[in-house]
């Protein structure tokens, strides 16, 4: 974690903020009065008695008035004021450096997904009222917390043990439970309970529960930690930062546990920073919505799962590999991550050297051979969706349909190709050229992009200037295609562009909107429709306040779910005996089959790699229309009929 210090207005990318009527009141802003004695000797501010609360007076305020919670987190007598993001760099606008916990909950709050957050922290004796927002200023690419602690009183007179005692209240406890955590008896947290039914004029649990969130009276942190408590409000975010925490004391801890007590320790490499956040935002949120399940419904043979997560920057080797050495220094069981391994392979000689399962969406075939080639070196190592050399397929596949659904007439039946200079974006080798020549169509030109040193406008007038009936874009940043995009429409281009996982991302619709719509997406990896997918898409609406993306979440989802069903089989978490079971079951998760036995072990894909939908995971093709995704293909799952024309 880093700090700097600078003004408001030295920030120009986090854009300005209007002052709202719930804006903290600032004492610099509003001088007191020159202090006048009163008869009994006691200092005075415009004719009024000073309190611990000399506020008042400059507000207009009675005694009676400030207690009320109405009013109590709105006058404050100092604030601070400071910008986070998902690696902990903070920058201060206003008072002092923030501790390094308020640092780590803002890091938290990011991952969340609510647009604020406020809860009560204690931190050198005083109460804070803390608020925090998502602000993604303008060029960004990834969001920032902004969090103002203000210092407070708490209202109607409650106290320190009181406003414990209603936050556990808040989250589902039990008073056995509260008791437990507090170090008390059933007897006294009953009798708190009854005071803070008087004091915030409540009937029942209910009514406190209700209270404290309205009002913002939820304490962080949690007395007695966050495990096995509801994630609302503002708890939700103290469980992802203790999956961010650094704690040796208590890896040593869990160390010296017998087995049979000690937690399953599941890690997540996550890209939380740099450009690749959105889809590192969804793993995460996807993984740990997985490991709460679990660990609700009774974790692996009685044991809970604790997720701990590691974020690096996907195009910083250095800080890739520093990520994964803390989570092999934590003692995980296993380890999940997206496609970070594609772009730093080495991470697979570090998983191989640590000899725990290790699942990825690498997306590449390159590392599926290598896992088939030396089995004895690399056998803990899966690769959860299919490679990329299924895209070309699926592309010609596209072509041929497009053509034989009679509902699009190519002009030229030429295509022009656009992708990313990364070793797994590379799609159009091994006789891809050859292969569209089959069904008649033929590539125009290729065109290389280097991440964050392509010129868009370039590439996107060239392209408009030959008009091919579609353009091929192979390239997973969301901000730098929706840009390219953007400025085909700038062109007047009329071809249907076609890309290939990027425009999944939900990123890439809500940076275009309307303009969005028309654009082509495949993906070897989809969430598909059934019972199960429908209850996680409302479970992660319900926790994140946001729909999932169509890939990422649910693939991060049946990674664990992958790894609970084969610790449960195997019986233990022994890595042997749980790579066995992944490499000889299948799976079915939300995102189709997972069946590992051909020896790469990586999925099959339907309909390219296999014909039996039964044993693949199916490469979808769709649409976005209205906002929407819809399914063109293959036909089992759609239909090319749903397609709708480019203007020409």
């Amino acid at each position: 974690m880093s700090f700097s210090r600078t003004t408001r207005s030295d920030l120009s990318n986090l854009g300005r903020r209007k002052r709202s009527s719930r804006q903290p009141f600032l004492p610099e802003e509003c001088p007191y009065p020159s202090p006048e004695p009163d008869p009994g000797g006691r200092p005075t501010y415009g004719g009024r008695r000073s309190s611990a609360t000399s506020l008042l007076a400059v507000a207009g305020l009675t005694q009676n008035d400030w207690m009320t919670l109405g009013e109590w987190n709105r006058h404050t007598m100092s604030q601070s004021e400071f910008t986070a993001d998902h690696q902990g760099k903070t920058v201060v606008l206003k008072g002092e450096e923030p501790t390094t916990e308020l640092v780590l909950f803002a890091r938290g709050f990011l991952l969340v997904n609510r647009p604020e957050a406020r809860f009560l922290y204690r931190a050198d004796g005083m109460w804070l009222a803390v608020r925090m927002e998502r602000h993604r200023g303008r060029g960004d690419q990834q969001d920032h917390a902004l969090v103002t602690a203000s210092q407070v009183a708490l209202p109607q007179g409650i106290t320190k043990r009181e406003i414990d005692v209603l936050t556990l209240v808040s989250v589902g406890l039990t008073n056995i439970e509260i008791a437990e955590r507090l170090g008390t008896s059933p007897r006294t947290v009953s009798t708190q309970i009854e005071r803070l039914l008087q004091k915030l004029d409540q009937r029942g649990r209910a009514g406190l529960a209700a209270m404290a969130v309205d009002s913002n009276l939820l304490a962080l942190p949690v007395s007695g930690g966050v495990d096995g408590v509801a994630p609302i409000a503002a708890v939700g975010l103290e469980k992802f930062a203790r999956m961010l925490s650094r704690n040796p004391e208590r890896v040593r801890a869990l160390a010296a546990l017998p087995a049979i007590r000690r937690p399953i320790l599941l890690g997540t490499l996550a890209s939380l920073s740099g450009n690749a956040t959105d889809d590192g935002e969804e793993h995460v949120r996807g993984s740990a919505l997985a490991v709460e399940e679990i660990s609700t419904n009774g974790g692996i043979a009685g044991r809970p799962l604790e997720h701990i997560v590691a974020d690096a920057d996907i195009f910083n080797p250095t800080d890739v590999r520093a990520a994964m050495q803390r989570l092999i220094d934590s003692g995980v069981d296993a380890i999940t991550t997206n496609y970070i391994s594609a772009e730093n392979p080495f991470i697979l000689d570090m998983a191989a050297d640590y000899g725990r399962p290790f699942l990825h969406l690498d997306t590449f075939e390159q590392h599926v051979e290598l896992v088939r080639s030396h089995p004895d070196r690399y056998w803990m190592i899966y690769q959860t969706c299919p490679s990329e050399k299924y895209y070309a397929m699926a592309f010609r596949r596209f072509l041929q349909e497009l053509e034989s659904s009679r509902t699009y007439a190519p002009s030229n039946r030429q295509v022009a190709v656009v992708e990313m200079d990364s070793p797994s974006a590379h799609i159009t080798g091994n006789g891809f050229e050859e292969a569209l020549s089959t069904v008649g169509w033929s590539v125009s030109s290729t065109q290389s992009a280097p991440f964050r040193q392509t010129d868009w406008r370039r590439i996107a007038r060239k392209i408009s200037e030959s008009q091919p009936d579609v353009v091929l874009v192979a390239h997973f940043i969301p901000d730098e295609i929706a840009l390219f995009h953007r400025l085909l429409r700038e062109h007047d281009f009329t071809g249907l562009v076609h890309y290939v996982y990027g425009a999944s991302i939900p990123r890439f619709k809500d940076v275009l909107g309307p303009l969005a719509d028309g654009a082509v997406w495949s993906s070897v990896t989809t969430r598909t429709d059934s019972a199960s997918a429908s209850r996680f898409q409302r479970n992660y609406l319900l926790r994140y306040g946001v729909e999932p993306g169509p890939a990422q979440a649910s693939a991060a989802y049946d990674q664990v779910q992958l790894l609970a069903w084969s610790w449960a089989r195997n019986g233990s978490t022994v890595p042997a005996g749980t790579c066995k079971v992944l490499r000889e079951e299948i799976h079915r998760g939300l995102n189709g089959i997972y069946y590992f036995g051909d020896g790469g072990q990586s999925p099959l894909s339907y309909p390219d790699g296999t014909a039996d939908p039964t044993v693949g995971q199916p490469l979808i093709t769709s649409q976005i229309q209205d906002g929407r995704s819809v399914i063109l293909s293959p036909s089992l799952f759609g239909s090319m009929n749903r397609l709708q024309l480019p203007g020409r």
